[in-house]
């Protein structure tokens, strides 16, 4: 099986990822397409940078703004890839979770299913520690730490800048939290890097700031004769009020060199 994406992503991410997920809930507003209004000067759209009424301008822009919107926020990310060959029952899975407290206090977790090697990692101030799990048994190592944006937020960049890189859409009004979103919908027949695709999907949830709280994506890759189906979804939760403890087994390892949370989560 051809994994493409997700052994790129799972790779990059071997050097540290992942978390837990919450819940929110979501309330439509104006189910009706949004026409755009004239551009503002905090964001160049009235909607969102990068989109307009009808369209995604640029989905570069867009994935630059998201990562700027995350940086010094708490929050709990998680993500889910999938490729199935086209008229079989097999598949290959990329699972990493991630929440964040703030940029020098968070914690991941990355699985494969296709790679006998389950990754955990946390961070706490200067040090990041990390647990390898394999059918050998479990190693444990530290490096220096960095901040979790500048070490995590290339992922959903990446994926922003991909999978909505689709120019015409359809932009309604929604809520999530009592806060203004837009709910962004469309499709198309390639994608960068990928090239030739078929029956595409995607659907993401936006704020006004770039903020993309959630993206969710389906089609078919096209490989010649062969055909894959890609399944492809992140989300955020417990955006604003996510705390972070030390897991068991760095307590058991490290006992001395992990303290427990204490710092007011980053509200926006």
């Amino acid at each position: 099986m051809r994994l493409g994406l997700l052994a790129v992503v799972a790779v990059a991410l071997l050097a540290g990822c992942g978390g837990l997920v919450g819940t929110s809930t979501e309330t439509t507003v104006t189910p009706a397409p949004v026409p755009e209004p004239p551009a503002t000067e905090s964001t160049g759209s009235a909607i969102a940078p990068g989109v307009g009424g009808a369209r995604i301008v640029d989905a570069d822009r867009l994935a630059r703004a998201h990562r700027a919107a995350i940086r010094e926020r708490s929050y709990v990310w998680q993500e889910h890839q999938r490729a199935s060959p086209v008229g079989t029952n097999e598949s290959e899975r990329v699972d990493t979770r991630l929440w964040v407290e703030h940029e020098r206090r968070y914690r991941y977790e990355l699985a494969t299913s296709w790679r006998p090697v389950n990754t955990s990692g946390y961070t706490e101030g200067e040090t990041r520690y990390r647990r390898d799990v394999s059918r050998a048994g479990f190693t444990y190592s530290t490096a220096s730490a960095t901040n979790a944006t500048a070490r995590y937020g290339h992922q959903p960049e990446v994926a922003i800048s991909r999978y909505l890189a689709i120019e015409s859409a359809t932009v309604a009004a929604t809520t999530v939290d009592g806060k203004r979103y837009y709910r962004i919908t469309g499709s198309a027949d390639t994608l960068p890097v990928t090239g030739e695709i078929s029956n595409y999907s995607v659907e993401a949830l936006v704020a006004p700031s770039g903020f993309v709280r959630s993206l969710s994506v389906s089609y078919e890759d096209v490989i010649g004769s062969n055909r894959e189906r890609i399944d492809y979804r992140y989300r955020y939760s417990a955006v604003g009020e996510t705390t972070v403890q030390p897991p068991e087994w760095v307590r058991a390892r490290w006992p001395e060199s992990v303290t427990t949370a204490t710092a007011t989560p980053t509200t926006g």
